[in-house]
């Protein structure tokens, strides 16, 4: 599907908020899926075509947060209590995560930072500051002829807090391996992989299955060979451009086509925040907290309890 204009985003969101239809209303009208009118909903939001004020005081589930913790292992967990409205508690879970991963920032040197939508949002809450001694750096390749909410973020975040960036000039995905080891020896890649030997903190979201296939271009030359044997229904979700099943294993012959920090790294970074909004993302968000890859969360009440079901 081609990128939607800002009149056609302006006219869905116009549809939603004001007007009052529901997505599958709206999915009807405009004729297009249900996913893709959520996502223009972002975009509309990401863009500047809607903007969503905040008044209420953030209050916290301070239960769930214990049990997601002692379940998962986490050394934090963030459960905001949500409301009668679901726009403003995912605006609530970003500008709150947007707050507690500042306050690392300000003892740390190397940040790394995965793409989307929830990453672009937290980093548009961060309070513009002078962070010089601090370097953003791109955690994975960019997902080719991806929309604007999947455009590497490093640079952007850099910029809010006058940091420093490093991009990685490469796809998400190869799949001729060997072109991988082969960008590794590149003295580019040796300075970018040494930061992430050192990474301080990390933040990322997560992804699904269809969230892959609506990219056209990933869905028509990757998914048919990196997925070849895998069986969709059994792709809970991915994170950091790794799928995992419910249980939280990872499938096999993936990590050799990623461009980007290994597995390894990324366990090895002490600090891995995960910030998940999408109520539709509670089964990939269990199967997240089940690899062990994360140690922060930030969501909301509706959310963890909805991953709690999934367990049953």
């Amino acid at each position: 599907m081609a990128q939607l204009t800002d009149q056609e985003l302006a006219g869905i969101a116009h549809d939603f908020y004001l007007s009052k239809l529901n997505i599958a209303e709206i999915s009807q009208k405009y004729d297009l899926s249900r996913y893709l009118i959520a996502k223009a909903l972002e975009d509309a939001e990401n863009r500047g075509i809607v903007k969503i004020q905040i008044t209420h005081r953030i209050k916290r589930n301070q239960q769930l947060e214990r049990e997601f913790q002692k379940k998962f292992n986490l050394k934090e967990a963030f459960i905001l209590q949500s409301s009668e409205n679901k726009d403003e508690d995912a605006e609530a879970i970003v500008n709150f995560a947007a707050k507690q991963i500042e306050t690392y920032l300000k003892n740390a040197k190397t940040i790394g930072i995965s793409w989307g939508s929830t990453m672009r949002g937290i980093i548009n809450d961060f309070d513009e500051k002078n962070l010089n001694q601090l370097y953003f750096v791109q955690l994975l390749g960019q997902a080719i002829n991806a929309n604007r909410r999947k455009n590497p973020l490093a640079q952007e975040a850099a910029e809010k807090l006058h940091a420093q960036s490093l991009s990685l000039p490469a796809p998400l995905y190869m799949l001729n391996s060997d072109l991988i080891t082969e960008l590794k020896r590149e003295p580019y890649f040796e300075v970018i992989e040494t930061c992430y030997h050192n990474l301080d903190l990390l933040f990322t979201g997560i992804g699904t299955m269809q969230s892959i296939k609506v990219n056209q271009f990933l869905d028509r030359n990757y998914v048919p060979i990196l997925f070849k044997d895998i069986p969709e229904e059994k792709v809970a979700g991915t994170i950091m451009g790794r799928p995992y099943d419910i249980d939280g294993h990872f499938f096999k012959n993936f990590e050799e086509h990623i461009c980007g920090i290994s597995i390894t790294d990324i366990m090895k970074t002490p600090i891995r925040f995960c910030v998940v909004r999408d109520q539709f993302k509670a089964a990939a968000l269990l199967g997240t907290l089940r690899t062990g890859v994360l140690t922060h969360l930030v969501t909301n009440d509706v959310i963890a309890n909805r991953v709690l079901q999934n367990m049953a």
